[in-house]
């Protein structure tokens, strides 16, 4: 940025300066609130107030919400906040998490008009779904189910023999170093041992979002 910003040579002494692992850590962090500030005020500001969200619970246990909003004329898709589920994953503890986070921000959830998720059942439950727990507080919200996931599931039941035979394959193996505490620990020792970039395996799950291309990317990494 500052390269872009004010030439080559500015960027060399810049880059020269050094700084303490504290003070990047608060100047990333200072920047990340500066963002989120930004997205907050322009959600505020869109038209109608309105706004609708999407959510992901990653294989880590960590809530992410996107928001899609208009302003300046313009729809706008924006990452909103990431926060780990410590416990559980249930519909009440994704729904306290987005709570939490629009009073903190005083963001009205009766301004919601959409909310998508994936098909698991902490967010479809017909009796205790984070869909139902929604509508209870802002009736007019309309839930959708994810086109991307939907798409993942079908091209994962459709795959050419070959391909499908290899995945199963990969997958088995991914289950085995995953199904025992031992055996994860010798797969990450066997990462060190070999400088591989990452150190762990995501378990396969057919229906979480792309989880079975992430198994594969995971491993080629």
């Amino acid at each position: 940025m500052v390269e872009i910003a004010l030439g080559d040579e500015i960027e060399k002494q810049i880059a020269a300066v050094p700084l303490s692992n504290s003070t990047v850590q608060r100047r990333i962090s200072d920047m990340v609130a500066d963002i989120k500030d930004q997205v907050v005020q322009e959600i505020k500001s869109s038209a109608f107030g309105l706004f609708s969200i999407l959510l992901h619970v990653a294989s880590c246990s960590q809530l992410m919400v996107f928001a899609r909003y208009v302003h300046a004329g313009l729809f706008k898709e924006k990452f909103l906040f990431c926060s780990p589920l410590e416990l559980t994953t249930k519909a009440s503890d994704i729904l306290e998490k987005v709570s939490l986070f629009f009073d903190s921000e005083n963001l009205l959830l009766d301004n919601m008009c959409e909310c998508c998720t994936d098909g698991t059942p902490a967010m479809l439950g017909t009796k205790s779904g984070f869909k139902v727990c929604v509508k209870r507080r802002a009736p007019k919200a309309k839930g959708i189910h994810c086109l991307i996931h939907r798409q993942a599931v079908k091209a994962s039941k459709t795959l050419p023999a070959p391909f499908e035979k290899v995945l199963d394959q990969i997958i088995q193996i991914v289950n085995f170093v995953k199904g025992g505490v031992l055996n994860s620990r010798l797969f990450k020792q066997l990462c060190y041992d070999m400088d591989a970039t990452h150190h762990s395996l995501l378990f396969h799950t057919n229906v979480r979002w792309l989880s079975r291309g992430n198994v594969t990317a995971n491993i080629s990494a």
